[in-house]
């Protein structure tokens, strides 16, 4: 992920924990759906929308 952000906004590095921090909130939104007894594909816009938003920060 690293790589992928430095390639995109090299004036901001990622910290260390960016990558975890990230990878974590993505897989906490599903987790929170599947809790409340949700139905996942309600999820599928969110879910891509918050990884495009992560890529670049």
């Amino acid at each position: 992920m690293e790589v992928l952000v430095a390639e995109r906004r090299s004036d901001r590095p990622v910290p260390p924990t960016g990558g975890t921090v990230a990878i974590g909130a993505l897989v906490h939104l599903p987790a929170t759906v599947i809790e409340e007894g949700r139905d996942l594909s309600s999820m599928s816009g969110i879910l891509a929308d918050s990884t495009y938003r992560l890529l670049p920060a």
